[in-house]
């Protein structure tokens, strides 16, 4: 495996045994002859991070003692819990890849105690992300190729029948799970599904349906693709280009116009509010909102997603608009700047 660190020191043993619990939890999402499947895969994939991101602790500490709890007396070590190492490097609590390992590891938990044999679309959705999260910071961190072990769709979570199947108001997915189960699996569903609309539908916290994940012979067909690599010696995810006047068609004026023209009478905002939004909510950083050429002079440009966004933030907060313009002061007084105000 290119660039592995084999067993050198503890963060070398740690991304071994990452790896392998890796490899090992699409192995058993992929055998549609394990019913066992399903939990199995919640142990190892979170087994796999909480390896990962110890020795992501380690590379950037460069302390042993980094990865352990104070050690209590007469009482053996122990090392950081996945829950403990994720606030360590993802310190934002609404990044999407922290929140979709928080979610899994929730799932993880009550699988202990229920039988869950089979798992309704939204949630797979949250494994499909997990699973391509986990390469990404693998090979960031890490530069890690593992082109020599896992091909390229099998990163590909395999469903055993139509998404359309695996829907909770599907009579015969009902008859297959307990009545606790059942329960607590549409409570979990609905949970899920306001938390990805929350954070504005990233990838990283859920792959969406409307995502298509797949072996096409037109790569334009599909928004997310898993390659090999022009020689074949990496394995990579790449997001499809797409026409930003199509994907992202809203400058920041127009932006404003259509946002207006939706909340009606409800509420009207400028160009400091959607600086201020910008912000406070990192809209920058998020490709699926916002869209900058590396042209000189190219435009900002917005997404129709952001629009929606915006106007369920407002929907769920009528103070929304007020108490940004607040973050935003208290973040240009911290770094002793202003924000350019134009009406």
């Amino acid at each position: 495996m290119k660039g592995r660190p084999g067993n050198s020191g503890l963060k070398g043993k740690l991304l071994d045994k990452s790896i392998e619990a890796y490899i090992l939890s699409l192995e058993i999402i992929n055998q549609l002859s394990v019913r066992y499947r399903v939990e199995t895969f919640s142990y190892l994939i979170c087994n796999a991070w909480e390896l990962l991101l110890k020795a992501k602790l380690l590379e950037d500490n460069k302390k042993r003692g980094i990865i352990y709890y104070r050690k209590k007396r007469g009482q053996l070590r122990r090392s950081l819990s996945l829950a403990d190492c994720l606030k360590r490097v993802f310190t934002n609590e609404k990044e999407p890849t922290r929140r979709n390992l928080e979610r899994i590891a929730e799932l993880r938990d009550a699988s202990v105690h229920l039988v869950i044999n089979q798992m309704p679309k939204d949630i797979l959705g949250l494994f499909q992300a997990c699973v391509l999260n986990y390469h990404k910071y693998l090979t960031s961190w890490f530069s890690i190729s593992l082109s020599d072990r896992v091909s390229v769709g099998m990163m590909a979570i395999v469903y055993d029948f139509s998404p359309q199947q695996l829907d909770l108001r599907n009579a015969m997915l009902r008859k297959q799970l307990s009545r606790d189960a059942f329960q607590y699996l549409c409570q979990f569903q609905t949970q899920i599904g306001t938390e990805f609309n929350d954070l504005g539908k990233p990838a990283e916290f859920s792959i969406d349906i409307d995502y298509r994940l797949a072996l096409v012979k037109n790569v334009g067909e599909s928004d997310i693709t898993l390659t090999g690599g022009q020689t074949g010696t990496t394995i990579g995810i790449v997001e499809v280009p797409k026409d930003p006047g199509k994907t992202h068609p809203y400058r920041e004026k127009e932006l404003i116009d259509e946002v207006n023209a939706k909340l009606g009478s409800a509420a009207s905002i400028n160009q400091y509010d959607i600086r201020c939004i910008v912000k406070v909510y990192q809209i920058k950083k998020r490709p699926e909102f916002h869209y900058k050429g590396r042209v000189l002079g190219s435009p900002t440009q917005y997404s129709p997603r952001f629009v929606d966004w915006i106007l369920h933030k407002h929907d769920a907060d009528s103070q929304f608009f007020v108490k940004t313009r607040q973050k935003a002061r208290r973040i240009n007084k911290l770094k002793g700047k202003n924000l350019e105000y134009r009406t």
